[in-house]
């Protein structure tokens, strides 16, 4: 009935006649509902962006969530925060709630009154309604059937990466507002993932590592995901850590605030030469604790893309998610996805309800991620 009711509104939405705002300025708004991995790949684009269109004022809708993300970022000269939902990780109380969301969301863009919008995420057509019932002329993002019917400029996109698409999409709006995008190859070592340091972040860092007696070469486990059905097994997070532990590595465990019990059983499990910095870390104070170790290894998450941004080596435990979309943007020789490649019709499905113990997961054995940190720390 929830998902009838939400197809009915959709369809009226998209139905509606648009009233168009005139643009008060050359105000460019972007929206990207997702978290750190994600907006992490939005990176390499917005870098393209100020290149060609230096005079553009750039406007970043994200969720609070991901506030912390881009708030160094150059090219962007204002991040608004949206409780985009959907994305809140929480199911709204009154099924109405995203819709007055929308409503309000949409009077304070059309009071802004920018040039264009678009729209970051393939299939978010809340985001694309938003635009659209905001007034806003020229409204872009990917040619997708959820979101087409909003659009005025819908981007058919030819690549698989994200980080890739990102730039299809913005590229196509520079050409639309009259740039010319960078002749640069859309490729790692020409277009990086870079992280833009907080003050003092450093400094907090060396901190909590000196308070938890890390006084030699570390790895990084980062043993939690936002889905639960991307994560591996606890006990084999605790061999690979008491492995790597016996061979003379402290290891150093990191998560969010709600992974502290998670975090906490493998440290234990681990024993000596483990600690645990879950729940202790800002985003800014995380991104350093990952640059001073010699390896990070974790599931398909945001913290492992954080490690690529910030130069170190890692391995990324791919099951239910797509490599071809979503693998680390870096040399392929420090960076390493490790999979089964088991494909169901469940692939990409990374809803909350789905629990940990994905078959996909399970094939990827300790033996496969022992060898590859054998490898990746013999080159550091």
């Amino acid at each position: 009935m929830r998902r009838l009711a939400r197809t009915t509104i959709q369809r009226l939405g998209a139905a509606w006649p648009p009233s168009q705002t005139p643009p008060a300025g050359n105000e460019l708004v972007l929206l990207r509902p997702d978290h750190l991995g994600d907006v992490l790949f939005l990176l390499p684009a917005l870098e393209r962006l100020r290149r060609s269109l230096p005079e553009q004022r750039v406007v970043l809708m994200v969720g609070p969530w991901s506030q912390p993300v881009v708030a160094r970022n150059p090219h962007i000269d204002e991040i608004l925060t949206v409780p985009f939902p959907g994305f809140t990780r929480a199911r709204p109380s009154n099924p109405l709630a995203p819709y007055r969301e929308l409503r309000r969301q949409a009077a304070r863009l059309r009071r802004r009154g920018p040039l264009a919008a678009v729209i970051l995420r393939d299939d978010h057509w809340w985001g694309a309604w938003l635009a659209r019932a905001a007034g806003i002329a020229i409204r872009v993002g990917a040619d997708h059937p959820a979101v087409r019917p909003y659009l005025t400029h819908p981007v058919r996109l030819a690549t698989l990466h994200w980080v890739e698409r990102n730039c299809e999409i913005l590229d196509a709006t520079i050409r639309l507002l009259g740039g010319q995008p960078p002749a640069v190859p859309v490729e790692p070592r020409y277009t990086p993932l870079l992280w833009h340091p907080w003050p003092e972040a450093e400094t907090e860092a060396r901190r909590l590592l000196r308070e938890a007696r890390i006084d030699r070469p570390y790895v990084v486990i980062h043993p939690g995901a936002g889905a639960p059905v991307k994560r591996w097994p606890e006990a084999r997070w605790v061999t690979v850590g008491r492995r790597l532990a016996a061979a003379g590595w402290a290891l150093v465990l990191t998560g969010g605030p709600d992974e502290r019990e998670l975090v906490e059983a493998i440290r234990q499990g681990i024993g000596e030469g483990a600690v645990s910095l879950a729940g202790r870390t800002t985003l800014p104070v995380l991104a350093e604790i990952l640059r001073g170790a010699r390896l990070v290894i974790g599931p398909d998450a945001g913290p492992l893309h954080l490690a690529v941004a910030v130069g170190t080596p890692t391995i990324h435990l791919f099951g239910p998610s797509q490599p071809e979309h979503f693998r680390p943007w870096g040399d392929p020789r420090r960076h390493r996805v490790l999979e089964v490649g088991w494909r169901c019709p469940r692939c990409g499905d990374l809803s909350p309800e789905r629990p940990e113990g994905a078959g996909c997961m399970l094939a990827i054995s300790t033996e496969h991620v022992l060898a590859a940190c054998w490898e990746l720390l013999d080159d550091a």
